[in-house]
């Protein structure tokens, strides 16, 4: 077995998120003397309108390579460069993270289990940056590997961006085939119908009860509680790598 985790809401909480927090010491370091900040303020929501149009689309609107050069492009100055360090610090002003209940126990269990563990995110975030923001969380240590959209440039439910990540965890663990992957994620549109369209299996954390519209497979739980289980019984009906 190989598990693939979704990012936020699957193993990371966002207790508040609020562009500004991080927006505002921007501004202060860079932009202070050239523009208020009420002013970058409203090119930032302008640009996340954008983001959206974009993601309409299926494609990723990168923070450091597509939104920084905007800011220097409308206000001068040079582009401002960051380190995944940098990054993961505007993220987690912007994004209060918490990991998910029950979501420690389970990577735990998990590695104890020997089972190979990665993250596949939709993030305008490089994975360097969310790696950073787990090791900082105390879960890092847990997965072998982090993909973000952000590096690929297109969003799940993008069948490419799925198929690096399977081709990448069957590559680390040959005795494995794809039938021993699975995804657990907790949005529909990208992680249910994501992973259907690249032939794997799917643990939906399906909180609200909604509907399967599309009569997709997979399995549904409404709480990371009920993880460890479902993840133990479907480990037993398969073959260690």
């Amino acid at each position: 077995m190989i598990l693939i985790f979704d990012y936020f809401e699957t193993i990371v909480h966002n207790k508040s998120i609020d562009f500004n927090r991080g927006l505002k010491d921007l501004w202060k370091e860079y932009y202070k003397d050239k523009c208020s900040f009420e002013e970058i303020s409203k090119v930032g929501e302008e640009l996340f309108e954008h983001i959206l149009k974009m993601h309409e689309q299926g494609l990723e609107y990168r923070f450091v390579k597509d939104e920084l050069p905007e800011y220097a492009a409308r206000y001068g100055g040079d582009i401002i460069t960051m380190t995944p360090e940098e990054e993961a610090n505007f993220l987690m002003k912007c994004n209060e993270m918490e990991v998910l209940p029950s979501i420690l126990e389970a990577l735990a269990t998990f590695e104890q289990m020997g089972i190979p563990m990665y993250v596949l995110s939709n993030s305008g975030f490089t994975a360097d940056a969310l790696s950073v923001a787990l090791e900082r969380l105390g879960i890092r240590k847990y997965f072998k590997n982090v993909w973000s959209s952000a590096d690929f440039g297109k969003i799940k439910p993008n069948r490419e961006f799925f198929e690096i990540a399977i081709t990448s965890a069957l590559s680390d663990n040959p005795a494995a085939t794809k039938e021993d992957i699975i995804f657990i994620g907790d949005m529909y549109e990208t992680d249910v119908r994501g992973s259907n369209s690249a032939g794997i299996d799917v643990i939906w954390l399906n909180y609200k009860n909604e509907p399967n519209i599309d009569n997709l497979s997979l399995r549904s739980i409404s709480s990371t509680n009920e993880l460890p289980d479902i993840v133990k019984t479907l480990y037993n009906k398969r073959k260690p790598l």
